[in-house]
């Protein structure tokens, strides 16, 4: 049987809404409710915890410019930190979905009525959303900052995991130094090098991706709060926006400031990061490469797991769970698969961001939710996919006899007579040996004038990388 709800009568400007009994949020949260129908996806918990961050920083900053009493600054503040600590126990009160005006003004009204009913139990007074909470800012300053705080913090977590796996990747190479492999090209066979010069390569692309990602978090650091409405400051006061840094930053523990260097200047400084999102493109850029890093890396491990006995089968992954549900014994590399689809999903994100980030239009984007929304899911689904290589890496056993017999079998090692005998002889020795299916020393030995101990020394695996 469904439950009854009860319903409270709430106002705004537009009239009264009927609003749940119980919900903390009002008139506006409701209307967004009723309204916005296309998906009921909201933001992820974690741009709620950071908006209810920034609004906490807000009433200080507000008290600072004694626009607001220590009471009631105080109150504002300890609800809000309450919400961001607790976020679990509010998720319920953050339902607005992403689908919604373009400057995401639903879900900062969702937040400053809910803070409106929280610090009015703690101060026993009426309290506004708009003139209290919202006091000093505009959703066109407040969304944006709250991506930026997101965007900073994701990415110092992403870039510590990434981190985290190229010591892995770098270790297991090192554990295998002395193992020397085929090299493949066109994924055909060509000169050898060592299986650690093959992972370092791996280190090195996702230690680029690592740089890129700290390079674009001091961008985000940069928060355009105090623009209010366009980014001119109007309604708030000159200092707000470098007070709620200050504050910000002792909750976050985080080095964020306002973008106006020269505020005498350019006071309209801030409006850049109002009217466009251009710097949230370029990190999700550097998802982007973080993805096809990711990518190539699971390809090169599935390629080397593959066979048994039909496939190169260099590498044996730890079996994780049957692989067929029609052939027995066979096990897949589900972990490089999954971590694949993620990485797709994440090209996906950053086509949707691309998208979003066209759309701004005089002094505002008006897609600032889709933008949030998809660079949150780009980090966390990076983050996530790096942990797992890491169980993949750690755990994968080196086949080196089947490496020792491939190598032996190649011979593209004849590249190393380019130098004493020519490439066009050389040619001829490779294909003789492929179509022989003899060892290239024996074809070398015969058609040269190199004794046997000679080619031996020449195809010493170890000189050859």
């Amino acid at each position: 049987m469904k439950k009854k709800i009860s319903y409270r009568i709430e106002e705004d400007s537009l009239g009264k809404v009927k609003v749940p009994k119980d919900a903390l949020y009002g008139a506006q949260t409701q209307r967004a409710l009723n309204n916005f129908q296309i998906d009921s996806e909201p933001f992820q918990l974690v741009f709620i915890q950071q908006l209810a961050s920034l609004k906490g920083a807000c009433a200080i900053a507000n008290y600072k410019s004694k626009l607001m009493t220590g009471k009631l600054s105080k109150a504002i503040y300890q609800s809000a930190i309450d919400i961001s600590k607790n976020i679990f126990d509010y998720r319920n009160q953050f339902l607005v979905s992403i689908y919604q005006t373009g400057s995401g003004t639903s879900t900062n009204m969702n937040m400053n009525e809910v803070l409106a009913n929280l610090v009015k139990k703690k101060v026993r007074q009426k309290i506004h959303p708009n003139d209290d909470i919202n006091k000093s800012q505009s959703s066109n300053d407040v969304i944006p900052s709250t991506i930026n705080i997101c965007c900073s913090l994701l990415a110092e977590n992403l870039s510590r995991t990434i981190l985290n796996l190229c010591a892995v990747i770098i270790k297991k190479g090192y554990e295998n130094k002395d193992v020397i492999k085929s090299g493949r090209t066109h994924l055909m066979d060509a000169v050898p090098l060592s299986f650690e010069q093959e992972l370092l390569t791996w280190g090195l692309q996702l230690g680029n991706c690592g740089d890129d990602l700290n390079w674009f978090i001091d961008e985000c650091e940069l928060l355009p709060i105090g623009g209010t409405a366009i980014g001119t400051g109007i309604n708030a006061p000159k200092r707000f926006g470098k007070d709620v840094c200050l504050e910000l930053n002792k909750i976050t523990k985080s080095s964020y400031d306002t973008n106006i260097k020269f505020e005498s200047i350019n006071p309209n400084e801030r409006g850049s990061m109002i009217s466009s999102q251009d710097h949230i493109l370029a990190m999700s850029g550097a998802l982007l490469r973080t993805s096809s890093s990711l990518t190539k890396i699971c390809n090169d491990l599935r390629w080397m797991n593959s066979g048994p006995i039909s496939g190169l089968s260099e590498i044996t992954l730890k079996p994780l769970q049957p692989g067929s549900s029609i052939m027995p014994g066979k096990i897949n590399p589900v972990i490089l698969e999954s971590i694949l689809m993620a990485a797709a999903k994440v090209v996906g994100n950053h086509q949707t961001i691309t998208t979003a980030c066209l759309s701004g239009n005089f002094q505002l984007n008006t897609m600032l939710p889709i933008i949030a929304h998809s660079i949150i899911d780009s980090f966390y689904l990076l983050t996530n996919s790096c942990s797992s290589l890491i169980k993949v890496v750690e755990t994968f056993k080196v086949n080196t006899e089947n490496i020792k017999q491939n190598l032996e079998k190649n011979p593209v090692v004849a590249t190393k007579l380019n130098e004493i005998i020519g490439y066009d002889l050389a040619a001829k020795i490779v294909k003789e040996a492929y179509k022989s299916n003899k060892s290239i020393i024996d074809v070398a030995e015969r058609m040269t004038n190199l004794s046997k101990s000679q080619l031996k020394k020449l195809f010493d695996p170890k000189k050859l990388i």
